[in-house]
């Protein structure tokens, strides 16, 4: 019997996800792994209530030296704090690529419940 590996159990997982899904699998591994400005947020009132909470000129800044349309559905920070929107997320726009993420997510399963992995029997000289 040809079981896939936890790894490629997860990778065929990532490659079925909705796009909320991805999102939400995005934040998830950028919590985890503590890239917290890699996280993507729905572009909304809440978002900039949230982040710029009384820095009306902090937000104008951002915005303008960002890459930022307001019809845009999620936005995220760049490197240099500025923001960054966008309309889609697909699996190539995940923070890091899916291979380095199951790898992770294999080492780091308690903190993903998205993944339901099958145990693989290790092939010994006896099961052969």
């Amino acid at each position: 019997m040809n079981k896939k590996t936890p790894i490629q159990q997860i990778i065929d997982t990532i490659n079925e996800m909705t796009e909320g899904e991805l999102v939400e699998l995005n934040n998830d591994y950028c919590r985890s792994a503590s890239y917290h400005d890699d996280e993507v947020h729905a572009n909304d009132e809440d978002f900039f209530a949230t982040y710029f909470d009384n820095d009306v000129m902090g937000a104008v800044r951002a915005v303008s030296y960002g890459s930022y349309e307001y019809s845009h559905t999620y936005v995220k920070f760049n490197g240099y704090g500025n923001l960054e929107s966008f309309s889609y997320f697909r699996v190539d726009d995940l923070c890091e690529n899916v291979e380095t993420m199951a790898e992770y997510i294999a080492d780091n399963l308690h903190d993903f419940y998205q993944f339901d992995i099958e145990e693989v029997e290790e092939e010994t000289e006896e099961n052969k």
